[in-house]
């Protein structure tokens, strides 16, 4: 090995290019990619050339290294560079452009390896060498560094990724924790009304929320939105919706529809056209016992009458927010008896799918709450969720799953 020039590695899959050096343990020459480094060497290559742009981009990119690799598969031999002709596909002028890159003695040659694992093209292995001093030694010599070079590199870029993988988790269980943390607290009853709730998104944090906060000593609002799509964008989203309508609900009296019309205006020009927000915002009185609500294209209120033991859908026309700027939502109401039963929820519910690619459906949810219509909140939110998990069996979570269930005890 004391015969060799120098050795130059060209990378295809790293952006940056730093001096590097193997362990003991690893064969002892450096791996020469800075261009400070080939100036003190006097090693004068064109620095473009290990640009992943460029060799992208160029003809000495990925399908030269193709062809070399195609090259060696067929003759089990290495390349010297007075061998590019023979290559089908490379003729004189990408001899003549590879070639110029270098400043060769006139016994000297070049031999050239890819840096290959399991058909991941990692790079080349340039090596330059004495014409005379090349030995069959050297070049078993040169297949075993390959072989460890291309390890050692690939190993790195693994770990690159790994790294990079848990520091996202990591990110992630801080923003999910945060976003359960900003749904309101657990309560038992709220004006005469039991109160059970669900939330639970399909990956770490979701576009789906529920909210109730009470406003005085009669009113308390009950919201419940749905954000196209699902993840870190769904759930920016979600927080922007959620914190500008706690705003409007909070600082002024305003009707439902009231707060989606201001709400729409507001966030309008700050959704892309690919996303919008779905929405059921409602406030109950206390003093006659009546639920005003508003709805942005979101799912009907599914409503139990204990008084003609029946199920009922409300619901009253309206699009998603961010569809239309100057849209006016209307508003609906539903007057609340002993024993009535409001469930507020998502698609999630609805379209939750089994592995036949059906959909749980909102009949299989009216017949659930019609057959445990007698049951608490809590009891009933514990059987819609046995229900949905045993239609789906296995089959995995692919939307938010988010609900509220309101029972009149007055």
């Amino acid at each position: 090995m004391k015969n060799w020039i120098l050795i130059f590695v060209v990378m295809l899959t790293l952006g940056l290019f730093t001096e590097y050096s193997f362990s003991e343990e690893k064969p002892k020459f450096k791996v020469i990619m800075s261009e400070n480094m080939l100036e003190k060497k006097d090693f004068r290559l064109d620095i473009n050339l290990a640009t992943k742009e460029e060799m992208n981009n160029s003809k000495i990119g990925k399908s030269y290294i193709s062809k070399i690799i195609d090259y060696r598969e067929k003759t089990g031999g290495f390349l010297k560079i007075d061998e590019l002709k023979r290559i089908k596909g490379i003729g004189n002028a990408t001899f003549e452009k590879l070639s110029k890159k270098f400043i060769l003695a006139d016994n000297e040659v070049i031999v050239i390896s890819p840096l290959v694992v399991k058909e991941k093209q990692l790079g080349v292995i340039y090596v330059i060498e004495d014409k005379n001093k090349l030995i069959d030694l050297d070049e078993e010599t040169i297949s075993a560094l390959v072989i460890q070079v291309s390890i050692a590199i690939n190993n790195a870029q693994i770990y690159s990724e790994l790294i990079v993988k848990e520091r996202m988790s990591n990110e992630l269980d801080v923003a999910s924790r945060i976003q359960k943390k900003i749904l309101p607290a657990d309560v038992d009853e709220i004006f005469g009304l039991e109160i059970a709730q669900y939330f639970e998104p399909a990956k770490e944090i979701g576009g789906d929320y529920y909210d109730y906060t009470i406003l005085d000593d009669n009113v308390f609002s009950i919201t419940i939105a749905d954000v196209s799509g699902k993840g870190v964008p769904a759930a920016f989203l979600m927080a922007l919706g959620r914190s500008v309508l706690k705003t409007l609900t909070l600082t002024g009296d305003f009707a439902p529809n009231e707060n989606l019309n201001e709400l729409n205006k507001i966030i309008y020009s700050d959704i892309t056209e690919d996303m919008f927000i779905t929405m059921m915002h409602s406030k109950y009185n206390k003093e006659n016992k009546t639920l005003y609500y508003s709805n942005a294209g979101h799912n009907p209120l599914v409503v139990y009458r204990a008084s003609t033991d029946s199920i009922e859908l409300h619901t009253v026309k309206g699009v998603a927010i961010g569809f239309l700027e100057e849209y006016k939502y209307r508003q609906g109401e539903i007057q609340l008896n002993k024993g009535d039963i409001v469930i507020f929820y998502t698609d999630g519910i609805t379209e939750a799918e089994n592995s036949n690619k059906e959909m749980f459906g909102l009949e299989r949810l009216k017949e659930v709450i019609y057959n445990n219509k007698n049951k608490s909140p809590k009891e009933l939110r514990k059987v819609i969720l046995e229900s949905i998990n045993r239609f789906r069996k296995d089959y995995e979570q692919t939307d938010d799953l988010t609900f509220v269930i309101l029972k009149s005890n007055v």
